[in-house]
């Protein structure tokens, strides 16, 4: 099921749909870029982000840009069962995670994917801010 940020205020989305795994890579890439900073959250229930949140998000996305994907100690192309698709349950139970882990573990490593949801993330935190508008992750539209 794919997710969006939708500004509650103006009854509008604010970014692309996604698989949840895709948002919840994102957070974990800026989790692990920028530990120090606590502030790199989705908004998974109503909120208004912070003139402090904007600038972590704006941050983690000049970080993410000089990011380079170090590449998995796993050989992934093992795990391949057809172009583009990945047995996740087999790579979760390969490096002893479970499948949503191995999935985010592998989309974290895309880094054209991570940085069209950090740029999109970005501009929804912006709006929030700028604005005062709530926003919120939701199940959506595909």
């Amino acid at each position: 099921m794919p997710y969006y940020v939708k500004c509650l205020d103006e009854d509008t989305w604010l970014t692309e749909s996604r698989p949840i795994v895709t948002w919840r890579a994102l957070e974990t890439l800026a989790k692990q870029l920028l530990p120090a900073n606590n502030l790199l959250n989705l908004p998974e229930k109503r909120k208004t982000y912070t003139r402090e949140e904007a600038a972590a998000w704006l941050d983690f996305f000049f970080k993410l840009r000089d990011y380079k994907p170090s590449p998995p100690s796993v050989n992934l192309s093992a795990f391949y069962v057809a172009p583009g698709v990945l047995d996740f349950e087999r790579l979760a139970m390969e490096i002893g995670v479970m499948p949503e882990e191995a999935a985010v573990m592998v989309k974290a490593l895309d880094k054209p994917l991570m940085m069209a949801a950090a740029e999109e993330m970005l501009q929804a935190v912006r709006h929030s801010y700028q604005f005062k508008h709530m926003v919120e992750l939701v199940k959506g539209r595909v």
